[in-house]
């Protein structure tokens, strides 16, 4: 199961956010989402289903454009969804505040939700926002025209790459790769490279290639 498609079959959990802020995370401004009460150990790699809250926060708008926010100016509030999910992401870290850095104007906290892969859905799916300060379930319904709505991106943008590949091996002259090409890290002699145990550098094993010095074993005395 590829990391694209992971979000059609796994676990995803809905967040409420205030527009314009589920718009700054829908287009990649904010990195993060801001709850009050923290999460259990286990939803984190769960997806995240961004739910723009019912209404437009003015206050919000203006803290965006100032000099203590990021800088950002957003959209009118008749051209911003709301009362839908907008977007989805993998939830790849989870910080608390104050015990956290501030590695972003867009983390106020106390809980700061760090996505990563964010997709924005070709479509707003409407939703009745859940609480606004924890994570919710989606209902059945929504849920399963989110994952629609994700398959769609993530096809399309498959269907690109594959196009993309064909046309640069019309222009070439070469084959296209597979997706084991593309995974696996190849040393000249074309054999799979692998990573060493000790320093995590790349080294060929073939016995016509050099043999691989660790990094760590070249700084002892």
């Amino acid at each position: 199961m590829s990391a694209c498609d992971t979000p059609t079959r796994a676990r995803i959990l809905g967040v409420t956010a205030p527009q314009p802020w589920a718009w700054s995370v829908q287009v990649r401004n904010a990195p993060v989402l801001n709850v009050q009460h923290p999460l259990a150990a286990d939803v984190l790699g769960s997806y995240i289903a961004v739910c723009a809250a019912e209404g437009y926060e003015e206050g919000l708008v203006s803290w965006m454009v100032s000099g203590a926010g990021p800088g950002v100016r957003a959209p009118r509030p008749e051209d911003l969804p709301t009362c839908a999910v907008v977007a989805v992401g993998r939830l790849g870290a989870v910080s608390l505040w104050p015990d956290a850095e501030r590695e972003s104007r867009w983390y106020v906290g106390p809980a700061g939700l760090w996505l990563e892969d964010v997709v924005c859905l070709p479509d707003p799916v409407a939703c009745q926002p859940g609480p606004a300060d924890t994570l919710w379930e989606l209902p059945a319904l929504t849920l399963a025209q989110v994952r629609l709505g994700f398959a769609a991106v993530t096809q399309a943008r498959d269907a690109r790459w594959q196009a993309y590949e064909l046309l640069a091996a019309r222009s070439g002259g070469r084959e296209p790769e597979s997706l084991k090409d593309r995974v696996l890290r190849k040393c000249t002699c074309r054999r799979a490279m692998t990573k060493c145990p000790s320093c995590r550098a790349w080294r060929c094993t073939a016995p016509t290639c050099p043999p691989h010095t660790c990094g760590q074993e070249a700084r002892l005395p």
